[in-house]
C-alpha cells in the first residue's frame, strides 16, 4: 500500500520548554554547516542516521600536532549535542597515514565506530568504542581491541546483528592477506573467543571485507580474493554466510573471472531482507574498458542476478567506474549509478541502470546517461553516494574544475523511470570554489539526505556539511507526519473520521474542516468543525478518531489541517461522504434460490477511501464446498453504490455454492443452491 505523506516545512523546534534553537544545516550552499573547522586538519568523515531523524559524523583530527578520532552528534535540526569542535574518542598514537574506518548508530542511537591506531607499539590495530546519545563511553575509556598483535590490519568495516550483536570484518596483512573478523555483545564482551575468527587461504588473499546483516545472528561476508603479484594479479571476489556462532555456513563466487582490477574496493549493502548486494567494475573482456557489474545474493547464499554479476550497460567505447547501489526493497528493484568516461577518461559523466529482482536492464541496455559527458579537461566526477528514500533514487558527488580542484557537491533525485524530480535536475549543495575531499551521505527516517565531507574552505581541510529535503531544498528539513490511512465512516446520522499516522515530528494536532457539497458543486469555503491533538514527535503508530454529530446536509467533503508546533501546517486529501448512498456494506441472498441455471446477487458499498484517495476493489467470487474458486463476477475499484450482478452456473455441477463479497478488511459471505 502507497503511504500518503502530509509534509511540512520544519525550521526550528523547541528544546525542553522555552528555550529556542535554530537550526543549523544551512539553505545557502555558498555557505553550509560547518560540523567541525577548529584548528588543524579535519579528514575522512563518516556519517551515520539515527532512529530520530538526527546524526552522529567522526572524523580524524589533527588539531593537537597528530591525528584523534572525534565524534559529533547532530539533532535533526543539525543542531550540534556536544561541545562546538566535537567529543574526543581517541587521541592514542596514530599513523601519519590514515587508513579506512566505519560509523554505525545502532538500534539504540548509540554510535559504534570501529578504526585504526598504534598504541600497541607501534603496529596498527583495530578498536572499537561504543558512545550513548549523552557522550558515555559504553565500552570504557580505551575501547575494545580486537586483535593486538604486530600485524598490519587496516579497513575496519561494523554492522550490527539483528540479535543486538555486532560484528567487526578487517584485513590482515600478511604474505597472503586474510580477513580476520570478531563478534562483541552490547556490552563489549567477545562473543567468538580472546582471538578472532580469521579467514585465510593456501593459495589466495583475502582482502577489503564488507558485510550485511543476515537472519538469526549472522552476516554476510564479502571479500576479494587475489593470487599473483601487482600488476599480473587475479583478482575475484567471494561471499560467506557466517553465523551467529562464527561458522561459515556457505561459500559462493561472486566474480570467478577474475578481472576485476588491482585496489578495487567493492562496496556491499544490505537488501533489508537477510542478504546483501555488491557492484564493482571489471575488464573481463580484455578490452581495457571497465564494465560495471552488481549482484544480489540471499541469505541462504542463492544468486539473485546472473553468475559473475549483471552487466549494468552494454554501451560501447565506455568505462563504467565506481558502480554504487540504492535499493528499493518495497519493490525489489536495485538503482546503479557510476562514473561514465570515453575510452581516453578525458571526458566524465554519470549514468544509471535500474534492474528488476532478477537482474534484467530495466533502462535500456544502454542505460541511463544522467550527466553526458563533459568537454575534455575540464572537470572530473568523484565520490558517488547513492541512497532510496519514498521512491526516489538519490546520487551525490563530487565535481572538479579544470584548476584540478573538486569544487562543488552536486546531487540530483530521479523516479522509477529514470526521470529527473528535482527542479533544475541537478542541485549544487556546496559551491565554494575550494578543494573538496572524500564526501559521505545519509538518509534518515524521514528521507532527507545528510552529507559531510572535507573542506578547504578555511585554508587546513575542515568537516562542513548539508542537508536536502526530498523536494530537493537545502536548509528546510521536510518531516512528515505520516498519514498511513485516512477514512470516513457513517454511523446513523453521524460521521465518523479515523485516521492513522506511522510517525510525527512536532505535530501540534489535526483540525478537522467539513465542506458541503451543494448541487453537486463543492464549497471551497472549508469550516473548522473540531481539533484533535497530536503526539508531537514519534516514531510509533498513532490511532485518531473524531466524530461529526452536526449533520444537515445530505453531502459533505472532510478534510485533515495537520499543524505543526511551530504553525507550520498541510492538508491531507479530501474525503465524500453522501447520505443518498448505502451507509453499510451488505450482500444480499441470491434469489431465486435454489436456482437454475441463473441467479441474481445484489450487494451494496458505501463511502469507503483508501489511503491513495480512490474507492477500494471490490471482488464477488464463487467457490465449492471445498474451497475452489469456481467463477469471479467483480474484480473492479468501484464507487459507493448498490449494485447486482447475475450468475450463469449452466457449465457447472449441480450442488451448494459459497459466493464470497470483499471490499478492504469487509467480506461476507452466503450460501446458494444449484438444481439441475
Amino acid at each position: 500500500m502507497k503511504k500518503l505523506l502530509l509534509w511540512m516545512l520544519v525550521v526550528s523546534a523547541f528544546f525542553a520548554v522555552t528555550e529556542f534553537l535554530q537550526a543549523q544545516w544551512s539553505n545557502n550552499p555558498a555557505i553550509n554547516f560547518a560540523i567541525c573547522d577548529t584548528t588543524g586538519e579535519q579528514v575522512l568523515a563518516k556519517i551515520s542516521s539515527t532512529s530520530d531523524g538526527g546524526n552522529y559524523v567522526s572524523w580524524f583530527d589533527n588539531r593537537s600536532g597528530s591525528y584523534a578520532v572525534y565524534l559529533q552528534k547532530l539533532d535533526n535540526l543539525g543542531n550540534k549535542q556536544w561541545a562546538s569542535s566535537g567529543l574526543l574518542i581517541s587521541n592514542n598514537p596514530q599513523s601519519s597515514s590514515l587508513v579506512d574506518y566505519a560509523l554505525i548508530a545502532d538500534s539504540d542511537d548509540n554510535a559504534v565506530i570501529v578504526f585504526t591506531d598504534t598504541r600497541n607499539g607501534g603496529n596498527l590495530n583495530v578498536f572499537a568504542y561504543r558512545i550513548s546519545p549523552n557522550g558515555d563511553f559504553i565500552w570504557g575509556p580505551d575501547g575494545i581491541a580486537l586483535n593486538p598483535s604486530s600485524d598490519f590490519q587496516p579497513n575496519p568495516k561494523v554492522v550490527e546483528t539483528y540479535d543486538g550483536n555486532f560484528v567487526v570484518a578487517w584485513i590482515i596483512a600478511a604474505a597472503r592477506n586474510q580477513v580476520g573478523m570478531q563478534k562483541l555483545s552490547p556490552s563489549g564482551s567477545k562473543l567468538w573467543g580472546t582471538n578472532p575468527i580469521i579467514f585465510q587461504s593456501a593459495t589466495e588473499g583475502f582482502s577489503y571485507p564488507d558485510i550485511v546483516p543476515s537472519d538469526s545472528g549472522g552476516v554476510i561476508l564479502f571479500h576479494t580474493a587475489t593470487t599473483g603479484n601487482f600488476p599480473a594479479q587475479t583478482v575475484k571476489l567471494r561471499a560467506k554466510k557466517i553465523s551467529s556462532a562464527g561458522s561459515v555456513s556457505w561459500d559462493v563466487n561472486i566474480q570467478d573471472i577474475g578481472t576485476i582490477a588491482a585496489f578495487t574496493v567493492p562496496k556491499a549493502y544490505s537488501d533489508k531482507n537477510n542478504g546483501g548486494l555488491i557492484a564493482w567494475h571489471d575488464d573481463r573482456d580484455m578490452n581495457s574498458l571497465q564494465s560495471g557489474f552488481i549482484q544480489r545474493v540471499s541469505s541462504a547464499g542463492t544468486l539473485f542476478f546472473p553468475i559473475n554479476g549483471a552487466e549494468v550497460s552494454l554501451l560501447v567505447n565506455r568505462h563504467n567506474f565506481n558502480p554504487v547501489v540504492a535499493f528499493d526493497e518495497s519493490q525489489q528493484e536495485t538503482y546503479v549509478f557510476w562514473l561514465e568516461t570515453e575510452p581516453n577518461q578525458n571526458q566524465n559523466g554519470i549514468s544509471g541502470q535500474k534492474l528488476s529482482l532478477n537482474g534484467t536492464r530495466q533502462w535500456t541496455d544502454n542505460a541511463k546517461a544522467f550527466k553526458d559527458l563533459s568537454v575534455p579537461n575540464t572537470t572530473s566526477i568523484s565520490s558517488l553516494n547513492a541512497q532510496m528514500g519514498n521512491g526516489k533514487a538519490y546520487l551525490f558527488y563530487l565535481q572538479g574544475s579544470a584548476a584540478g580542484l573538486n569544487d562543488k557537491v552536486e546531487g540530483f533525485a530521479c523516479n522509477p523511470n529514470g526521470d529527473f524530480v528535482w527542479p533544475g535536475n541537478f542541485v549544487t549543495l556546496s559551491e565554494p570554489t575550494t578543494d573538496k575531499l572524500q564526501m559521505v551521505s545519509t538518509v534518515d527516517i524521514f528521507t532527507n539526505c545528510k552529507l559531510a565531507w572535507g573542506d578547504k574552505r578555511s585554508g587546513a581541510s575542515a568537516i562542513y556539511g548539508q542537508d536536502i529535503n526530498p523536494n530537493g531544498e537545502l536548509g528546510n528539513s521536510v518531516i512528515p507526519v505520516e498519514l498511513t490511512s485516512f477514512t470516513v465512516n457513517v454511523s446513523g446520522n453521524s460521521v465518523v473520521l479515523n485516521w492513522i499516522t506511522a510517525s510525527e515530528l512536532n505535530n501540534s494536532g489535526f483540525e478537522i474542516q467539513r465542506s458541503v457539497i451543494s448541487n453537486e458543486e463543492r464549497n471551497l469555503n472549508w469550516q473548522p468543525i473540531g481539533f484533535v491533538q497530536g503526539n508531537g514527535t514519534t516514531t510509533q503508530s498513532n490511532s485518531y478518531s473524531f466524530t461529526d454529530n452536526n449533520i444537515y446536509s445530505p453531502k459533505y467533503y472532510y478534510r485533515l489541517k495537520q499543524i505543526d508546533l511551530n504553525g507550520t501546517f498541510t492538508y491531507s486529501n479530501e474525503v465524500e461522504v453522501d447520505f443518498s448512498l448505502p451507509q453499510a456494506f451488505s450482500l444480499e441472498q441470491n434469489y431465486p434460490n435454489p436456482f437454475n441455471p441463473g441467479t441474481t446477487i445484489k450487494y451494496s458499498i458505501p463511502i469507503v477511501i483508501s489511503t491513495e484517495g480512490r474507492n477500494l476493489n471490490v471482488t464477488l467470487k464463487v467457490f465449492d464446498v471445498l474451497g475452489n474458486e469456481v467463477a469471479t463476477l467483480v474484480d473492479e475499484y468501484k464507487p459507493a453504490g448498490s449494485y447486482e450482478v447475475s450468475f450463469d452456473a449452466s457449465s457447472i455441477s449441480s450442488g451448494i455454492y459459497l459466493y464470497k463479497l470483499q471490499v478492504g478488511t469487509f467480506f461476507d459471505m452466503k450460501k446458494m443452491i444449484l438444481i439441475k
